[in-house]
């Protein structure tokens, strides 16, 4: 009786705390989904600055409003023309900024990028040899890695165009990067918006906090499936 009653303890706690966990990941998704919203705003209101009102009604496009069905589709395109751009832009930059945060959780992709550095044979760079032959050695040399450092570089340069369009709908003060750039060496802090700062930061980086979290937590229910068999 006494070995029953010590087995079945540890299951009520791994049970309580994997529904904890379960229910957190929950949360976190919702709260994911919450925050896309908000990314994509910007992008919305950053095309909606550079195209205007968006779409003109000419003659031939009302034309098309006319007829029934079509007309209703083409109308809601063109109602919602600034948030569909905007979350395929949204979607594909932020897409290009997880890459390398996926790649590096994939357990079988990292493995395969381990071994195939591992046995990945290297060229030898001598002084003589042809600046042309020098690029391709180089380049054949460091073969294997460059998913993971491809992935990196253009991650950074997604960060780059993200901060830039949600420069445009947050900026930091009144005016460009060249007004900014004066307020920060001359010290005047108090002309900073930072109600836009903080806004700024998490659109840039606040999606990418919680996929990471999302990850952990995945991670910890996996080792919770693995203790419970």
């Amino acid at each position: 009786m006494k070995s029953a009653t010590t087995t079945s303890r540890p299951k009520s706690k791994s049970f309580s705390a994997s529904t904890l966990v379960n229910a957190l990941y929950w949360v976190v998704v919702a709260l994911v989904l919450f925050f896309m919203y908000l990314n994509i705003q910007p992008y919305a209101i950053g095309v909606k600055l550079i195209t205007g009102s968006g779409i003109n009604h000419s003659f031939i496009i009302n034309l098309i409003l006319d007829i029934p069905i079509i007309g209703a589709i083409l109308g809601l395109f063109i109602y919602g023309f600034n948030w569909i751009v905007g979350f395929l832009l949204w979607a594909a930059i932020q897409t290009i900024q997880l890459f390398p945060i996926v790649l590096r959780r994939d357990r079988r992709f990292m493995q395969s990028i381990i071994s195939e550095c591992d046995s990945h044979s290297k060229y030898q760079i001598k002084e003589n040899d042809d600046p042309a032959l020098k690029a391709l050695k180089r380049w054949y040399n460091k073969f294997p890695a460059l998913t993971i450092s491809r992935s990196r570089t253009a991650a950074l340069f997604a960060y780059v165009v993200d901060f830039l369009i949600c420069m445009m709908v947050y900026p930091p003060v009144k005016g460009g990067l060249s007004d900014l750039m004066f307020i920060l060496t001359t010290g005047q802090f108090s002309r900073i918006d930072w109600g836009n700062v903080i806004m700024l930061l998490l659109t840039i980086f606040i999606v990418e906090l919680c996929v990471k979290f999302l990850f952990w937590l995945a991670q910890i229910k996996y080792y919770f499936r693995i203790s419970q068999r």
